[in-house]
């Protein structure tokens, strides 16, 4: 599994990070957050539902602008609570599900916790009788299970390439300037042997993410790989960590979360957000019910709503994340559509590799790091 933030791994102090999940809580102050939740608008007696999602600016988006109009929608009452990512969280999260006191009735959840938490039976699966809208999400998004659907995708996030235009001339165009031979300690890189640098270096130099399919495939990657050691100062496992390098120019740029690097640029950073020509490459999390919440009427009317165009087009123009939807179902402005969408077509994690291979690629990409 991925050691950074959003896809399961560590977590970054709370001098850190102030992106989309902002501060990502550590066990016990997570314990803390899970129990005691912060409640949308809408409170008083009635139906209601526990919902966490990342924590910092993600969470304060959701909680602010839409799920008010659920709440006004439906007569359900959000109690909103941050999450932190990684396996620590997610073991946590199965464990309280065995007894029967799960923290929260609806989370967001990276594909490979999905699958883990499959794996351990923690998910309850959805009657999608009950959710219309899901006709609204492309399949690559929904993820089933051997009982059925298990997870309903909530929010995108790209990795993109993020570069200070003061010390790198003109803009880049395509992925391969990380390999430059002038950008000598320039970048920051994700420094993780499941993170988005194998399907960087796939869709650059071999024939796509499928390439990560076979062992050889996966070699070959890190072999390549090993080739931007030499222009690469930090690698990153810590959202936060890279963002403190960003803003005191320790670096020139890198590979970055698109959303936060955009929340950057609007509170000064002197950034610049790149679409290399290959394509920047896209996760997601889903939207997962643990099997011991009892609000499963709640959970559907929530799910179905957060797949309506009003909720995802807040998504993008509040998040500055990219929308699930399908695109023709959206009306995004000009400024707004820039920056949630890829003028060339996104590059796909490739979820069956980790699946198949990750301890391979955590340890082939350890070595590397290490030669």
């Amino acid at each position: 599994m991925s050691a950074m933030d959003r896809r399961g791994g560590k977590t970054p102090s709370s001098q850190g990070l102030i992106g989309r999940r902002g501060l990502l809580l550590g066990a016990g102050a997570a314990a803390l957050a899970l129990a005691a939740g912060c409640s949308a608008p809408g409170g008083g007696v009635g139906r209601s539902l526990r919902v966490s999602s990342y924590g910092g600016n993600f969470e304060k988006a959701l909680r602010e602008h839409i799920y008010p109009l659920f709440t006004e929608a439906t007569g359900i009452r959000v109690e909103s609570m941050p999450q932190p990512a990684g396996l620590q969280f997610l073991l946590q999260l199965i464990e309280a599900n065995k007894a029967g006191q799960t923290p929260m009735d609806l989370c967001i959840s990276a594909p490979v916790d999905v699958m883990r938490g499959n794996a351990a039976g923690l998910w309850r699966t959805y009657d999608t009788a009950r959710i219309p809208n899901l006709a609204n999400l492309p399949e690559a998004y929904v993820t089933r299970g051997p009982e059925g659907v298990a997870a309903v995708g909530a929010v995108g996030w790209f990795f993109t390439m993020v570069t200070n235009p003061q010390a790198i001339s003109p803009t880049p165009t395509s992925w391969t300037e990380l390999w430059a031979p002038g950008r000598r300690n320039a970048w920051g890189l994700a420094g993780t042997g499941a993170g988005p640098m194998f399907e960087v270096t796939a869709a650059t130099y071999f024939d796509g993410p499928e390439t990560l399919n076979t062992e050889a495939g996966i070699r070959a990657c890190v072999a390549r790989m090993a080739g931007l050691k030499p222009n690469t100062r930090l690698w990153w496992e810590s959202e936060g960590t890279m963002q403190t390098a960003l803003e005191n120019g320790e670096i020139q740029g890198g590979v970055y979360f698109a959303d936060v690097a955009e929340t950057l640029i609007q509170s000064g950073a002197n950034l610049e957000v790149v679409f290399p020509r290959e394509g920047p490459v896209i996760d997601f999390g889903s939207w997962c019910q643990p099997s011991a919440s009892t609000k499963t009427e709640e959970a559907h009317e929530f799910i179905n709503f957060m797949l309506t165009p009003q909720a995802q087009n807040l998504i993008a123009s509040r998040m500055n994340a990219p929308p699930l939807i399908r695109a023709d179902l959206l009306t995004l402005d000009g400024a707004v559509r820039a920056k949630v969408t890829s003028p060339t077509t996104p590059i796909a994690t490739n979820l069956e590799a980790r699946r198949l291979h990750m301890d391979l690629m955590v340890q082939e990409f350890s070595q590397m790091l290490a030669s």
